[in-house]
């Protein structure tokens, strides 16, 4: 069975339709119907079904769906391996905000002291990274809430210290929350402590993920968000930023967590000494 044919099933299944799966394989739809006949024709069994609104599975191609996720999965980590000659694959995963705050800096830093490591890296979020986990499939993950999962050894870092800045030199909490806010979003943990301290906050000027985003939006526009303090000290300290002194400072405990029997386990702890 040719793995194009379970690619081509896989996104039509994403998809929910021939046209779309069509364009983003860069294929026409009457290829893409080539192709899923050929694997229902091997399998002897109909896959899909179509209605007026979009592409179904049926019975069979439910069953299906997870094998072919396995295979292709598998045959990329195959493909992956051995393109690495003598190095060492490992997975990395890690929430976005962690790759703005240290672990860019972490990563330069394993490539140069452990060159022999070929990491793979991956931006999810803590959900996607403690069920890959689980699975087996990323062998080092960094989040903030760690996942109560069976034989995961955590490792606590560092705490992230989040505070008020504001663009206006002595602004006072409530105006900051006012005037510009820019809403950050760091987190379960922080919304919930967020929430109990503001609740009666009016709503945010801009929403973000990201603290670097943050950042040049209130420096280039004026306003305030909570950033980590090693993020806003080079503006601090320039005068372009101000800390909202009233304001309440939240503290982000962030974890380190893989597998105590992970293949990996070994490189995995190497890389560690280097956060």
């Amino acid at each position: 069975m040719e793995t194009e044919l379970l690619r081509t099933f896989l996104e039509v299944h994403r998809m929910r339709s021939f046209t779309r799966a069509a364009e983003n394989l860069c294929l026409t739809p009457s290829a893409i119907s080539a192709r899923i006949r050929q694997l229902e024709s091997e399998l002897g069994r109909s896959l899909l079904k179509r209605n007026s609104q979009q592409v179904q599975l049926t019975t069979a191609g439910e069953r299906m769906l997870r094998h072919a996720i396995g295979i292709v999965q598998a045959l990329d980590r195959a493909q992956k391996d051995i393109a690495l000659d003598d190095r060492s694959p490992v997975t990395v995963a890690g929430v976005a905000s962690f790759w703005e705050l240290f672990l860019q800096d972490w990563l330069r830093r394993v490539r140069v002291g452990l060159p022999g490591v070929a990491p793979w890296v991956e931006i999810r979020g803590a959900a996607g990274i403690a069920e890959k986990l689980a699975r087996g499939e990323t062998h080092l993950g960094f989040l903030y809430s760690p996942p109560h999962l069976a034989n995961l050894i955590l490792r606590e870092l560092d705490p992230v210290e989040l505070v008020l800045v504001s663009a206006r030199p002595g602004q006072g909490v409530d105006a900051a929350l006012e005037e510009g806010y820019v809403l950050v979003d760091w987190g379960t943990v922080f919304n919930d402590q967020h929430n109990r301290c503001f609740p009666h906050r009016p709503p945010a000027a801009v929403r973000s993920n990201s603290g670097r985003v943050a950042l040049r939006l209130i420096c280039s526009c004026g306003g305030s968000a909570y950033l980590p303090r090693d993020m806003a000290d080079p503006d601090l300290a320039g005068g372009t930023l101000h800390c909202v002194e009233d304001a309440p400072v939240f503290e982000m405990r962030a974890y380190a967590a893989y597998l105590a029997h992970g293949e990996q386990r070994g490189l995995v702890e190497q890389m560690l000494t280097f956060v």
